[in-house]
């Protein structure tokens, strides 16, 4: 694959810059490279068995990701407001922001596709520090007048039956009321629409794009998980906020907007980037549609 163009994926091993690499190498069209705090785990395993391979690199050292990026024509870039002892950190996902956009610069990158947030309303990121650093870093990117494309998803549908939207005991437990419709996308769309962006740049570069697959409250998503489960009931439960306030409390802005943009009269911004994610790609997952892909019939 030495004739391709090479693309260097961060955060290679989770979810949003795995997809991302799957659909690369679907395309045969580059020189796909990962990039890892550890290079030696069953997913970087992984990677070398695909022939994909993986450098050493951490989003928190600059040194590391100017030598990750030698050569690259295009980078995917995606941050995380979490230290790798899990505690919650927006200014450690700025420093991730601040390295990967010094890194493209020293190294010339063509393409900085970055994974960014689902942008409602604007100001949000004022009332939302998890957003505003998020936004902070998009706006260095401008500064530094990189090539860019800004892929801006909602809640992924891959935290369902883990920590983050977990399943038990046929109840959903959420982080948003009921009746709240939350916007959702699948971690693989977002990646084979990374995909097309570096494939057709043209089309893509200087765009800030929100996505979304479906836009579903927690009521009707138990509806859905209770079809496809064929004789059980599920239904939905937010956790309560006194918990939130005692564990997690940086989320409950978010949450508030979440139940704020999720009840009538929905964003127009949220709506339309349910009917342009479609545009872009036609084949985008609705809920029920990720579910019945990840098998969840057979298992709930």
């Amino acid at each position: 694959m030495s004739e391709f163009r090479k693309i260097v994926v961060c955060g290679a091993t989770g979810r949003q810059g795995g997809a991302v690499l799957d659909a690369l190498q679907e395309s045969s069209q580059w020189n796909v490279v990962a990039i890892s705090r550890y290079t030696q785990s069953d997913k970087t395993e992984e990677f070398k068995n695909k022939g994909v391979p993986v450098i050493q690199a951490d989003l928190a050292s600059k040194s590391s990701l100017i030598n990750a990026f030698k050569g690259a024509y295009a980078v995917y870039g995606v941050t995380m407001p979490l230290t790798p002892k899990g505690k919650i950190d927006t200014e450690y996902e700025w420093l991730q922001g601040q390295n990967i956009v010094d890194a493209c610069v020293e190294n010339k990158i063509q393409h900085l596709v970055l994974s960014t947030v689902l942008y409602v309303e604007e100001g949000q990121e004022n009332s939302l520090n998890y957003i505003k650093r998020k936004v902070d870093i998009e706006n260095l990117v401008k500064k530094n007048n990189l090539p860019y494309t800004f892929l801006c998803p909602g809640s992924f549908m891959d935290d369902f039956g883990g920590e983050y939207l977990p399943v038990k005991n046929n109840v959903i437990t959420g982080t948003a009321a009921n009746d709240a419709k939350i916007p959702h996308i699948a971690c693989r769309d977002l990646g084979k629409i990374a995909a097309l962006a570096f494939a057709y740049p043209d089309e893509f570069i200087g765009k800030k794009i929100n996505l979304v697959g479906d836009f579903i409250s927690g009521n009707e998503l138990a509806e859905v998980v209770s079809k496809l489960s064929g004789n059980k009931t599920y239904r939905h439960k937010p956790v309560p906020l006194f918990l939130m306030y005692l564990f997690a409390r940086i989320w409950i802005p978010l949450r508030k907007q979440f139940e704020k943009w999720g009840k009538p009269p929905y964003p127009k911004a949220i709506l339309d980037a349910a009917e342009q994610t479609r545009v872009i790609l036609p084949e985008t997952l609705t809920f029920e549609q990720y579910l019945m892909w990840k098998g969840w019939d057979k298992k709930l």
